[in-house]
């Protein structure tokens, strides 16, 4: 795998904290934490692309489960009615 170097400048009080670790640990400190990074924000990025597509639909999707409400109110209805035992016919005027 080919790798760039690149230059981060740190206070001296950050890298206090990380003066302890070899360079390759240094390295390997820094690769890590930006692909957490990287990873992190391609996640929140996918969630307000999903929360935006979710939003555009929800008019949609409302109009369309209303438009199934009797039939939901029918299949419950005779469920239950099976459940317990109530004969339903539902009688067709054709």
């Amino acid at each position: 795998m080919q790798s760039e170097k690149i230059s981060v400048p740190l206070t001296d009080e950050l890298f206090s904290e990380i003066r302890h670790l070899s360079e390759n640990e240094q390295n390997q400190f820094f690769h890590q934490l930006v692909k957490r990074y990287i990873e992190r924000r391609k996640k929140e990025h996918l969630r307000a692309e999903l929360k935006e597509g979710y939003m555009e639909m929800a008019e949609l999707n409302l109009s369309i489960a209303e438009s199934f409400v009797y039939a939901e109110s029918e299949a419950l209805f005779k469920s239950e009615s099976n459940k317990h035992g109530i004969q339903y016919n539902k009688e067709v005027n054709g």
